[in-house]
Formats: structure tokens, sequence, C-alpha cells
């Protein structure tokens, strides 16, 4: 250590340049790792919502898709169906718009189809390139 006594002035002020010492290397390390960690974590964030909305997306077009065909099973008209099935998915904050719904109506004792497909936007793809892409979903019922 020193040579100085710990009684001394100049052997407390020796260590206290070294403790700041230290301390200055040690407030640098931990900036360095939240200049890292924050964006990383943020990112984290970003991409659970992402999937929080991708999954209420999915399941409400399964939903619209399911009350699409079950309104087919008693009305023809595919249009009313079409109208029917974005209404559903409006009540759940989902646009779908009249190009990505189909519907096959076969007519008696054949099922009714209705397939919907929607472009999803995530958050974080602008960030770290990843594209939209489709969510899918259909259901079928049998007409008596």
């Amino acid at each position: 250590m020193h040579s100085e006594t710990p009684t001394t002035i100049k052997y407390w002020v020796m260590r206290m340049k070294t403790m700041i010492k230290r301390l200055r290397k040690e407030e640098g390390g931990s900036l360095l790792e939240a200049a890292f960690m924050i964006p990383l974590l943020v990112l984290f964030l970003i991409g659970v919502v992402d999937l929080g909305r991708a999954y209420h997306t999915y399941v409400t077009i399964i939903n619209a898709a399911r009350e699409g065909a079950r309104y087919g099973v008693s009305h023809a008209d595919i249009d009313d169906i079409k109208a029917h099935v974005r209404a559903e998915a409006e009540l759940s904050q989902v646009d779908i718009p009249l190009s990505g719904i189909t519907v096959d109506h076969g007519g008696p004792g054949n099922p009714v189809r209705v397939t919907v497909v929607v472009e999803f936007s995530t958050l974080i793809g602008n960030i770290v390139g990843i594209p939209n892409f489709p969510i899918k979903a259909y259901a079928a019922f049998m007409v008596r």
C-alpha cells in the first residue's frame, strides 16, 4: 500500500483520489451499458406490442370469417356476407378491405366458405426491416 499511516491527511487524500478514479471508470461503463441496453429494451417492448396486435388481428378476422359464414347459411347475397364480415371486424377496430374477403357460396347442400386476408403492418417493421405480412383466416358452414 502506501507508506503513510491511516491517520495522516496525505493518506486520506491519496485514498480519495483512488476512489474517485475508480468511480469515474465504473460510471462510464454503466453509461455505456445503458446506452446499449435501453434501445434493445425499447425494440423488445415494441416487438411484444406488435405480437399482441397481430394476435388481436388474427382473432378478430377468424371471428369475422366465422360470423360471415354463419350469416351466409341463411343469406345467399355475397355482397351482404362481405358487409357482415366487415361490420363484425369493425367492432374490434380491424379494417378489412373488400378485396381481402372471398366468399364461396355453393348453395344448398354445399358449404359457405369465407376467407379473410389482412395485410398486417408492424410498428417495428420500418426499424428492423420486417415487411408487412398477410394474416389469413377462413371458416366454412354447410347450407341446408
